[in-house]
């Protein structure tokens, strides 16, 4: 509580002792016998040097991307597929490679997971049961667009992180490109589509993630929206060909996976992509 207007608003009272020089300390009393004579210790050795540490310095802004941000920019500018694709490969470098990145993307990790668990549940029950644990049972029949939309929440439920909005915009992207593409009703897909929606989804997640850390000041600077468009496109390219070329070469087709290897097969997946981009970036 404040002091104006306190004890019926005269003006308060100063104590004598306001403006004083504050007294010395006290010195600690010495007693040789148990201190030692003036400058050693009580060994009769000199005292040690105060301990010597390094400074702290602060990390620099953008945790290091400003490399990949310069590029991002340039690219964009320019129209340069090697330029975007050499942002994305420091991208990844600033991040500490590719594990490193991909334990930073925690919900796009389970929603690719989700994606994948959906895929085997349809191989071995069927589109009606694999859609009864969402109780949208009823749905099988609909468009394939329309019922990811429904199933949106329950494999990415919505927050408030970034790392959260990322993973939702990668399936609602993946989802739109299928409605572009004329793909059929959800009980007509096959496991090779369900496979290329798990692909979409890892790829827009990544693109996402790199968008967001170091893509923010290439949109602002940009001179138009086209090129804007055109950079997201050649980012977006360049990344799916990464996480096919490595799930390619793995040889598993996703559906076939069991309940305790999904986790760890779409974690070293985003490993391996994020390490591809690393290296075909370094090569530009």
């Amino acid at each position: 509580m404040g002091t104006s207007g306190s004890f019926g608003g005269g003006k308060p009272m100063v104590p004598s002792w306001v403006g004083d020089p504050a007294p010395e300390p006290a010195a600690a009393p010495t007693d040789p016998a148990i201190d030692g004579p003036e400058g050693v210790d009580e060994n009769g050795l000199p005292p040690a040097p105060p301990a010597q540490y390094p400074p702290i310095v602060p990390p620099g802004p953008g945790r290091g991307f400003g490399s990949a941000r310069g590029d991002m920019t340039s690219g964009t500018r320019s129209g340069s597929p090697g330029t975007i694709r050499r942002g994305a490969g420091k991208f990844v470098a600033a991040s500490g490679g590719g594990r490193a990145a991909a334990r930073q993307m925690v919900s796009s990790r389970a929603l690719a997971g989700g994606v994948v668990g959906l895929a085997r549940a349809i191989s071995e029950s069927g589109p009606a049961e694999a859609l009864r644990r969402f109780n949208i049972e009823a749905l099988a029949g609909a468009p394939a667009d329309q019922v990811f939309v429904a199933l949106t929440d329950a494999l990415c439920p919505p927050g408030g992180t970034i790392d959260e909005a990322i993973a939702r915009d990668a399936l609602l992207e993946t989802i739109a490109d299928l409605a572009a593409n004329g793909i059929g009703n959800f009980d007509e897909l096959t496991l090779d589509d369900l496979q290329e929606i798990f692909v979409g989804v890892v790829a827009r997640s990544i693109e996402g993630k790199i968008l967001n850390e170091v893509g923010t000041n290439a949109i602002k600077l940009s001179p138009d929206t086209a090129s804007v468009e055109r950079a997201q496109r050649m980012l977006h390219t360049f990344v799916i060909g990464c996480v096919r070329d490595r799930l390619q070469a793995t040889g598993v087709a996703v559906a076939s996976l069991n309940g305790s290897q999904i986790d760890g097969f779409v974690s070293d997946l985003y490993a391996a992509a994020f390490d591809l981009m690393q290296t075909l970036g370094e090569a530009e």
